[in-house]
């Protein structure tokens, strides 16, 4: 009577050996999923420069149609992400600007063209975060990073300006975005970039994660 109650009241359970490799398990699992999810959010913060780069091209275009040349006057063209400054990862624009071929801006201002706007000679100006950016403006910043490393300045752009517009061979443009979407890549040169052409051509410079 008296072993069956001992064997009643006997409960099993999991060894300190077992707990440990659960233990180990899971901290193999861990170390390979947290970099992977890490990557995986790196390259969705990439799709964000490509809706932007897309969106200048389109502006670049329709401008196109109407004054038959290129510019870096994005705001005046409708491309304006500045008020969103503050949910974008990545700086956008160009990194240089040039000054239009007098015949090529003086056609366009008989087009319509707002020559005070839109000027002929480039004029670096940047949209940042201010609320309503400059009409001229060819570049903004990024107002989101990963903690206090931000693509808030030009030099994350990467190498991206039009043509003269002189001639067909010079009525180019090359758009360029650049953005801090990993810890482990935060200096201009080792951020995310990519550049969009005139004929829809994107390019990944350097993936930064």
């Amino acid at each position: 009577m008296f072993a069956s109650k001992l064997r009643v009241k006997r409960q099993d359970g999991f060894t300190l050996v077992e707990l440990m490799v659960v233990v180990a398990i899971i901290g193999l699992l861990s170390a390979v999923a947290i970099p992977n999810f890490k990557k995986y959010q790196a390259k969705a913060k990439v799709s964000e420069a490509k809706l932007q780069l897309s969106a200048a091209y389109t502006a670049e275009q329709a401008f196109f149609s109407d004054f038959n040349m290129y510019s870096g006057c994005l705001p005046y063209m409708g491309f304006d992400p500045g008020r969103e400054s503050a949910n974008r990862y990545y700086a956008i624009g160009f990194s240089a600007v040039a000054t239009v071929d007098a015949s090529a801006h003086l056609s366009a201002v008989n087009s319509g063209l707002l020559a005070a706007s839109c000027p002929a000679v480039g004029v670096a100006t940047a949209g940042g975060i201010a609320a309503i950016s400059p009409i001229n403006a060819n570049y903004f910043v990024a107002g989101k990073g990963i903690g206090s490393a931000i693509a808030s300045s030009v030099t994350f752009i990467p190498t991206s300006t039009y043509g003269t517009q002189a001639a067909a061979a010079s009525m180019v443009f090359t758009l360029g975005a650049g953005g801090i979407i990993d810890s482990g890549f935060t200096t201009a040169g080792a951020t995310s970039t990519l550049t969009l052409n005139q004929n829809k051509v994107f390019s990944m410079l350097t993936n930064g994660y």
